[in-house]
């Protein structure tokens, strides 16, 4: 007996293929609207499992890119802060330069003096820069500015670490500098000292640095001759140890280290006696009680005191020491002295050769350009163009730092455009599993929507059946 097809099957079944079509219909116009032929696991579950790890590889390589978007933005801005930097340093050079020429006067070298502090406090702020709340060359730290002036040094606050970021797969980028590196490099070479007091450097270790001001000053006199005494208010200039003689005779005269002879009359309160061939001399208090000692010749020593810290701490001379240590207080650095030649008071400029750094070197063009000290423009043009060595040393320094900064954004700019290719790549390999062909799906949609309207019309005609269309 052959199958009866009754309306209800007739029915059911336009409604299955009308249902049929919308579903198929209705997925083509997603892939359509979507571009995707994958929106679900349930799509193509082989295929959404080859997709899965392709997707992670991509939200990696797009993480990757995103910090190399942040590091390069880093980067860019301290590069182009400490070329400013090198840029200012170059400035200095034309400045000492100019300075070093004899014809100038008083007026213009203090005049370029204020440019140079100008450029220190530029210095200071390119050094302090920074993107965001992140300072640029302070290492790790970032909570105070990196370097500080205190007075007539810059002081370092931050520390030697520097910040990575993840660029690329076991590829990490140091995203800021180390301002101890890039502004303090430094090496040492011999120190100098420049004055008339006879000071020399010891042949001990230094650890100052920069360009300072060694001060010498006069303290009292012991090993006098009888009935002589230092006078209270004491101008003497002479230090050291120093031989003297008295000639007896209707008055007594007192020479000291060969000088001339100097009368010391009955009565007379105070006396100078120039010491040797020099300008320097001893001032000497003669009481009324003196006679003419029972020893005409000996040796006394003018004291004295020595500070390179601007009279924060002081040192008693010791006129046989080789390396006579004075520590800085501020700092607690070391200069050694060789005080066996010290004839006089007076300033020494003291030069640590090769310590110059960003910040002192500045400071030492001020200062010397400002001479306060009052030296004749002769040792002033010598003092700058021996600055002039000191600040290319630097400035070659700071040129090297820039050179390695510029290295490290090219390396970044490859890295950068590696990910963006496997960027391209992973996408490619996600689009043939994922994507849909758009000219394919247009078609198949126009297919779907014809064979969709034309169940609609066969179940509108098969409903609209009843029994008594067949009497």
């Amino acid at each position: 007996m052959g199958l009866r097809i009754n309306q209800a099957i007739s029915v059911n079944r336009a409604l299955f293929n009308m249902q049929l079509n919308s579903r198929r219909l209705n997925t083509t116009r997603e892939h359509l609207a979507t571009g995707y032929r994958i929106n679900r696991p349930s799509d193509d579950p082989t295929a959404f499992m080859r997709m899965m790890p392709v997707r992670n590889n991509m939200k990696e390589v797009q993480l990757f890119q995103e910090n190399a978007s942040i590091a390069r933005d880093i980067l860019h801005t301290a590069s182009s802060s400490f070329e400013d930097a090198v840029e200012l340093m170059s400035r200095a050079k034309e400045i000492a330069v100019q300075g070093a020429n004899g014809t100038l006067g008083d007026g213009d070298r203090k005049t370029l003096a204020a440019t140079a502090s100008q450029l220190l406090g530029e210095m200071l702020t390119l050094a302090n820069g920074k993107l965001g709340d992140r300072f640029l060359f302070g290492g790790s730290a970032n909570s105070v500015p990196p370097f500080s002036l205190d007075g007539s040094r810059v002081t370092y606050l931050g520390d030697d670490n520097e910040v990575s970021i993840q660029v690329a797969p076991n590829t990490e980028m140091n995203i800021t500098s180390s301002g101890q590196r890039l502004f303090f490099s430094r090496g040492r070479d011999a120190t100098t000292l420049e004055g008339a007091t006879g000071a020399k450097a010891g042949s001990g270790t230094d650890s100052g640095t920069g360009l300072h001001k060694l001060t010498l000053e006069h303290t009292g006199i012991s090993n006098l001759p009888a009935g002589l005494s230092q006078t209270g208010g004491s101008t003497t200039t002479a230090l050291g140890d120093l031989a003297w003689a008295i000639t007896p005779g209707a008055t007594d005269t007192i020479s000291i280290a060969g000088g001339p002879e100097v009368s010391i009359p009955p009565g007379s309160t105070e006396i100078e006696v120039q010491v040797g061939l020099g300008p320097h001399t001893i001032q000497l208090d003669v009481s009324a009680a003196y006679a003419t000692p029972g020893t005409t010749s000996g040796t006394l020593t003018s004291e004295g005191r020595a500070s390179w810290d601007g009279g924060e701490s002081w040192t008693a001379l010791d006129y046989s020491q080789e390396n006579l240590q004075i520590k800085h207080a501020g700092t607690g650095a070391v200069l050694n002295l060789d005080a066996r030649g010290i004839t006089q008071t007076g300033n020494e400029q003291v030069t640590f050769g090769g310590t110059f750094d960003a910040f002192n070197v500045l400071m030492a063009l001020r200062d010397t350009l400002e001479n306060e000290d009052g030296a004749n423009a002769d040792d002033v043009s010598k003092r700058l163009t021996s600055l002039v060595g000191e600040i290319d040393v630097v400035f070659n320094q700071m040129l090297e730092g820039l050179r390695e900064m510029g290295a490290r954004g090219s390396q970044l700019d490859l890295t950068k455009d590696r990910m963006s290719r496997m960027e391209l790549t992973l996408e490619e390999s996600l689009s043939r599993d994922r994507d849909i062909d758009l000219s394919e799906v247009i078609l198949r949609m126009s297919q779907q929507d014809t064979a969709y309207q034309t169940a609609l019309a066969v179940g509108g005609r098969v409903m609209g059946q009843s029994l008594l269309d067949y009497l």
